[in-house]
C-alpha cells in the first residue's frame, strides 16, 4: 500500500503532467551530480584541484574544496526531497534556478578577469546555464498557484 492513499506510486506518477515528471527527473539528476561531486570534493580535494587544472594548491585551499563538498552534498539532499514532490518543495526548485544563474554568471566573470581560462570554467558554466534553463522551463507555476 502506498503512503499516498492506497494507489501504487506507479499509477499516481503516470497521472502527473509530463513537465512535472521531467522536473522530478531533473531534480534527481541534479541531486546525483551534487552528491557525487560533493563526495569527491570531500574525499579527494587535492585530486579535484588537479583535475580542474590547479596544481600545487595550498592546504587551506584543499580545506575550502572539502567544505564546498559539504555544501554540495547538502544541496543534493534537498534536491532529493524536492524530486519527490516539486510543488510542495518549490523553494528547492527556485534555489536551483538561482544557483544555476549565479554559477553561470560567476564563470563568465572569472574568465573575463583572467582568474581562470575558459577551458577550466567552460564545463561548469555551461552545465549551470543548462540546469537553470531546465528549471525555468519546467517550473510548475500553475501548480504552485493552485496549491
Amino acid at each position: 500500500m502506498s503512503p499516498r492513499g492506497g494507489e501504487s506510486a506507479t499509477v499516481l506518477d503516470m497521472a502527473l503532467p509530463v513537465r512535472l515528471r521531467l522536473l522530478r527527473v531533473l531534480l534527481a539528476l541534479d541531486a546525483a551530480v551534487l552528491l557525487a561531486l560533493g563526495g569527491l570534493f570531500m574525499a579527494a580535494p587535492v585530486n579535484i584541484g588537479t583535475a580542474f587544472g590547479y596544481v600545487g594548491l595550498p592546504p587551506a585551499v584543499c580545506y575550502m574544496i572539502g567544505l564546498w563538498g559539504c555544501a554540495l552534498i547538502s544541496l543534493g539532499v534537498g534536491y532529493i526531497y524536492a524530486a519527490g514532490d516539486p510543488v510542495r518543495n518549490i523553494a528547492w526548485v527556485r534555489a536551483g534556478i538561482v544557483r544555476g544563474l549565479l554559477e553561470c554568471m560567476f564563470g563568465f566573470v572569472v574568465v573575463r578577469q583572467h582568474m581562470v581560462t575558459w577551458h577550466q570554467a567552460a564545463f561548469g558554466t555551461i552545465v549551470a546555464a543548462a540546469i537553470a534553463v531546465g528549471y525555468v522551463i519546467l517550473y510548475p507555476a500553475e501548480a504552485v498557484k493552485t496549491s
